[in-house]
């Protein structure tokens, strides 16, 4: 089970990451792949904060494929790091979620209706990666 758990850790965690990394170094097309908010459909408020936002994930995101490496490796500190990385997960993706949700409250435009809900479709992911990355590294380190 942990070997499963660590390629799925490090695959989709390695892909949210290259996204936020790719957004980092080249925002525009990271837009016009689709990986941020279509331009035209949003205001330039979340435009700057989900820019800003790429740059500190980058420091933080990085967490779960470590976790998944860890794992595969089966490296001692596996379900520490895991701890940590689930954590960040929880935190980013309800972060994330209500970030979005106070802009759309506020009439701010966060981008066309098919990408939000595929993006609010990947903090559901990012949530349970995380809360599930937490119980399986506690169940561990309490056996």
């Amino acid at each position: 089970m942990q070997t499963i758990i660590g390629w799925i850790l490090l695959t989709l965690g390695g892909i949210l990451y290259f996204i936020q990394l790719l957004s980092s170094v080249n925002f525009k097309l990271a837009q016009k792949l689709g990986f941020q908010e279509d331009p035209e459909q949003t205001d330039t408020l979340l435009q700057r904060a989900e820019r800003y936002t790429a740059y500190w994930n980058i420091v933080t995101l990085i967490w779960l494929p470590i976790a998944g490496v860890f794992m595969l490796i089966n490296h001692a500190w596996w379900p520490i790091i895991s701890l940590i990385a689930g954590s960040i997960y929880i935190d980013a993706s309800g972060r994330e979620a209500v970030k979005n949700i106070s802009f759309l409250h506020e009439g701010i435009r966060v981008g066309r209706s098919d990408q939000q809900k595929v993006f609010f479709l990947s903090y559901i992911v990012m949530g349970i990666l995380g809360i599930g990355l937490i119980f399986y590294s506690l169940n561990t380190l309490m056996a």
